[in-house]
């Protein structure tokens, strides 16, 4: 899939002429906080208020950044945006890193028989990218959930007591309370499971011990991460927020593919 338009945290389309602000005559306290904010170190939100970007046709927020004694005003980019284009862009070297390495690892039958040392970057270069690509799916997802779900938000299990608030319980009961939609019709169970999937490994990945009476102790994860299907996962992903906020996740019209490179493959 071709990259990720990376949108705003926040927006505002205008239907004015941003030059007509100009003829406005502004009271004297406001132009002496402006001129005072901009001499100082002071940041923004110190005094409440909001860093806005004026384009000809919408409005941008951001926040200021002090870089060393420069005052700086950056773009607030959503992070759903960034996390699901970071998984994007790890995803797409994968197969050719998978078939690199299983090309290039020992058949059993040959082992002892002489042939090329085992190279570890060729094991490195694919768990690295499948790894990342697991964690930002799932961090698209609950960074979606969480910007959705209100911070006063009581989670209730049909019994009326008090629940965890996990990952699965925010997708599967809390947004579609608050959205009044559900995901889970039989149109879409296909993307519900590579969900529940992506969620079980990134999981396994986040809390991973040891495991097994083998010295090789993390073989199960790892065989689930050669086996896991990411392109369905990351289309399940964006069908699923895509459900909830028509267009966030966009494909950029240019339809060129970027991809994060781990290292040299020789």
């Amino acid at each position: 899939m071709a990259h990720i338009k990376l949108k705003p945290s926040k927006e505002h389309i205008i239907k004015f002429n941003p030059n007509e602000l100009d003829k406005i005559k502004y009271p004297p306290e406001s132009l002496e906080y402006a001129k005072s904010y901009v001499e100082s170190n002071r940041l923004a939100e110190h005094d409440e208020m909001d860093i806005m970007l004026l384009f000809p046709d919408r409005i941008l927020f951001g926040f200021d950044y002090l870089d060393d004694k420069v005052k700086r005003v950056v773009v607030e980019l959503n992070p759903v945006t960034i996390f699901f284009s970071n998984a994007v862009m790890c995803s797409g070297q994968l197969k050719y890193y998978k078939d690199l390495l299983l090309s290039q690892a020992p058949d059993v039958k040959a082992i002892g028989k002489g042939g090329e040392p085992v190279n570890l970057s060729h094991a490195g270069m694919y768990f690295q990218l499948a790894i990342n690509c697991i964690i930002n799916l799932q961090a698209a997802l609950e960074s979606f959930a969480n910007r959705v779900i209100p911070d006063d938000y009581k989670f209730v299990g049909s019994d009326g007591k008090e629940l965890a608030s996990t990952v699965t319980l925010k997708l599967y009961n809390s947004i579609p309370a608050i959205k009044g939609r559900k995901f889970r019709p039989s149109k879409y169970r296909r993307y519900n499971s590579q969900i529940d999937n992506l969620i079980k490994l990134r999981n396994h990945i986040i809390h991973l011990k040891p495991n097994g009476l083998t010295n090789t102790g993390y073989k199960g994860v790892y065989r689930d991460l050669l086996n896991f299907d990411y392109y369905k996962a990351i289309e399940s992903v964006r069908v699923f927020i895509n459900f909830y906020e028509e267009n966030l996740i966009e494909e950029c019209p240019c339809g060129n593919d970027f991809s994060f490179i781990v290292g040299q493959d020789k």
